[in-house]
């Protein structure tokens, strides 16, 4: 298949794509253009982004089609050897899995917009981009002047691609592997800083699981002028979209940045090559669902911050405040106790990575990090610290990595067991196909490695006392604060819905800039619901405490032994 795509105007956001497509003289063919991407498995519908939609034969002529369905199209094609589509592609989408055109930026995910044959899926592609001659070009495929060059469909699909005038390059090697960072964007962090951290956590994925399953490997980073966050994987790079790019507070988008490139790069074993048996092929227009997200995605985010912690890039508390934000996410998502972790990755298809409504299901980043975490200090503890997780992934990598042979959760349940040296069927029973408490084992689990769980109470009293979060929308000025989230079970369930907005509070407006002020007693509530409707609430706080915050802090009496646990878990010192 061959492709060219064209970009006449950057004030209109339309891509221009060409398509040749052999049909040697069959009497019809189906095209297709995917219905979702690799990387986030719900149902994403790209032809709802084309218009313009035509097909010809070598002599001009139209050939007649039915779409016979939303991503299909179904061509008439006796007695013509070769068709050529074209249409108009809507590219003006700036997220780490869509595509975007404007006058200083050209950047596409060839899964987006691209179609196909299921016959050529396994052919070689070229794709001809119509560039400005001063424009670069950062991807993962070969290149030959503006022309890319792809082994297959897969290849070409998992390979997006940036060009501009304007991108900084930056360059690394590990062993044969050839990195290289892009930048596009305005930003102000320090690149050589950057680029010394991305060469340690690359260094150190690699050292543990032996070997780097790619040649060369690109990270494709958008800094955005705007608060962002979202990074997509790919066998050989990574799309990245962070902002503000250039921020007073550096320090936290360097973090965030660190922590989305290294779990990005994991992914280069974890689901690129270790792959579930569901995704063994990919079918881009099939509805895909399987139950071991928590290893894909949550394995690979309690990996992405503890490779910054074993590389020497993260210090020991750099470390506990990203455990502690896991830990925040899991415990203020009363999800996990109504919907497992197995069944919430099943659902992602239908209800993809947004809040559908609060506390439905549990997160497979969140809680399949946390079923990892638990995994490796079992694994440790067990061992007395000879095994561990990283085993395991070495495992998967080679018994199903580099077979390409896909794997189930009893898969994952054995190789646990086959190091544990006992059944695991209880954890796995309670912990991942069902929806147990974890503040007990997490707890149990850290006194190996010299740590323990505190527990404390919310800091904000309302959370505390009635169990309501409370915000309000920045870009919106003078809004009334509006009730974000309830805890179950809590006080505020009898008396508030969701979306309340909060007038007064005994007959002032809620100072939030000085929330602590608020104590327990007898509070009168003056809330708008439903945009209409005012009502005076009067609710008084009890000795129960919602929104409990678990913290991880070191046991100041640790061993010796919990010392050398925790060094080996982490690579930093305990103390």
């Amino acid at each position: 298949m061959r492709y060219n795509i064209s970009f006449p105007n950057p004030l209109q956001h339309f891509i221009e794509v060409e398509a040749e497509i052999k049909t040697e003289n069959k009497k019809s063919i189906s095209l297709y253009l995917p219905m979702w991407r690799p990387g986030r498995y719900e149902a994403t519908n790209y032809a709802k982004n084309i218009k313009n939609f035509e097909i010809i034969d070598g002599h001009g002529n139209a050939v007649s089609y039915v779409k016979t369905s939303h991503s299909t199209w179904e061509v008439a094609t006796e007695g013509l050897g070769e068709i050529q589509v074209r249409y108009k592609y809507w590219a003006y989408k700036m997220d780490a899995g869509n595509s975007y055109f404007d006058e200083d930026l050209i950047y596409i995910n060839f899964v987006n917009c691209l179609i196909y044959t299921k016959d050529s899926i396994n052919d070689s592609c070229e794709v001809a981009l119509d560039l400005p001659h001063s424009y670069e070009i950062a991807c993962g495929l070969e290149q030959k002047d503006n022309i890319l060059i792809a082994k297959d469909y897969y290849e070409l699909v998992d390979s997006p691609m940036i060009a501009s005038a304007n991108l900084e390059h930056y360059t690394y090697t590990i062993g044969s592997t050839a990195f290289h960072i892009w930048i596009s964007g305005q930003h102000n962090l320090d690149t050589a800083t950057l680029q010394d951290h991305f060469y340690k956590f690359s260094e150190k994925q690699i050292e543990i699981m032996g070997e780097f399953p790619e040649p060369t490997y690109h990270f494709l980073l958008h800094l955005l002028p705007y608060k962002f966050y979202h990074g997509v994987e790919h066998h050989d790079s990574t799309v990245i979209s962070i902002g503000p790019g250039v921020t007073e507070d550096k320090e936290e988008l360097y973090n965030q940045l660190l922590g989305v490139s290294s779990h990005e790069l994991f992914h280069a074993w974890n689901i690129i090559k270790i792959r579930p048996k569901e995704l063994q092929p990919y079918d881009f227009n099939k509805e895909v669902t399987f139950p071991t997200g928590y290893v894909a995605e949550g394995f690979t985010t309690y990996y992405g911050d503890l490779f910054l912690a074993k590389s020497g890039v993260f210090s020991r508390d750099s470390y506990f405040n990203e455990l502690n934000l896991l830990f925040k996410r899991h415990f203020t998502n009363f999800g996990r106790l109504s919907y497992s972790v197995v069944d919430s990755s099943i659902d992602l298809w239908i209800d993809g990575y947004a809040l559908n409504f609060p506390d439905r299901k549990s997160s497979i980043y969140v809680e399949g990090a946390m079923v990892a975490l638990c995994l490796d200090l079992m694994l440790r503890r067990k061992s007395d610290n000879k095994y561990s997780l990283d085993d395991i992934m070495v495992m998967l990598w080679k018994q199903h990595g580099k077979t390409a042979i896909g794997y189930t959760s009893k898969d994952i349940q054995n190789l646990c067991e086959e190091l544990y040296g006992e059944s695991l069927d209880e954890f796995f029973k309670t912990h991942v196909h069902g929806t147990a408490p974890k503040e007990k084992l997490i707890n149990e689990l850290l006194q190996h490695v010299g740590c323990e769980l505190t527990i404390s109470d919310a800091k904000n009293p309302f959370e505390r006392f009635f169990g309501l979060k409370i915000s309000t929308n920045p870009t919106v000025p003078n809004a009334n604060p509006k009730i974000v989230h309830i805890a179950p079970g809590s006080i505020g369930e009898k008396y508030f819905s969701l979306n309340d907005e909060i007038i007064s509070v005994n007959n002032e407006p809620m100072d939030l800039e000085n929330i602590a002020k608020y104590e327990a007693g007898n509070y009168a509530f003056e809330i708008s619901r439903n945009f209409n409707k005012q009502l005076n609430i009067n609710v008084s706080s009890t000795d129960q405490s919602f929104f409990t915050q678990y913290k991880i802090h070191v046991k100041a009496d640790a061993s010796e032994a919990q010392k050398a646990a925790f060094k080996g878990w982490t690579g930093v010192e305990l103390f």
